[in-house]
């Protein structure tokens, strides 16, 4: 969970509100657990995540440019 600011910053807050470190420690796995799931239900995407889909989403473009080129530096050259 260390890719997730936001829910760390949640979880520390939660946490600062029990007094004990037994219940902190307790409480951790539970609280990030809880909150990576309800960010998932949701569709949120953490900063990585949405960087990863974007780089794809490049790449599968820039395949598609360099597929028309080739086609177009063909063209080119039977037009000669």
């Amino acid at each position: 969970m260390d890719n997730y600011f936001t829910l760390r910053e949640i979880r520390d807050r939660l946490l600062n509100l029990f007094p004990t470190n037994d219940s902190k420690v307790q409480l951790q796995a539970k609280i990030d657990a809880t909150l990576k799931s309800a960010f998932e239900e949701f569709g949120l995407l953490t900063q990585n995540e949405l960087d990863q889909q974007v780089l794809e989403r490049a790449q599968a473009r820039i395949d598609e440019l360099e597929e028309i080129l080739v086609q177009l530096e063909s063209r080119i050259d039977k037009a000669d």
